[in-house]
């Protein structure tokens, strides 16, 4: 489920912010530790250091869900910024303008900083 949730979030912010490929798991990281955890797996053992996919899907459960609260966090940082907002204003006014509405836009309102 963390998998799918960092992958929804970068699919989501991408489409508010220009980019959002942080966090600490990402998919070739996951696909790698998973490889791993696969190949040292050795049915019906008990040693420790011969079946690490219990060990191996802790860390993608746990990573996976701080990755999707980095990249939550990530987003909402670059939509606050004083930047973003007036950029996000003039791409709303030019869209209202092309897209042939009388309505003049709203002003921003004032924000402190």
């Amino acid at each position: 489920m963390g998998s799918v949730m960092v992958s929804y979030a970068s699919a989501r912010a991408e489409s508010l912010i220009p980019k959002c490929d942080v966090g600490f798991l990402r998919r070739p990281e996951r696909v790698v530790l998973f490889i791993i955890g696969a190949l040292s797996t050795h049915p019906g053992s008990t040693n420790f250091f011969a079946n690490r996919m219990p060990a191996v899907l802790w860390v993608l459960a746990v990573g996976s869900y701080w990755t999707f609260a980095h990249r939550m966090y990530h987003t909402w940082r670059e939509l606050t910024k004083p930047e973003a907002k007036t950029a996000n204003v003039d791409a709303e006014a030019s869209y209202a303008q092309t897209s042939g509405s009388k309505e003049r836009p709203k002003k921003p309102a004032e924000v402190p900083i």
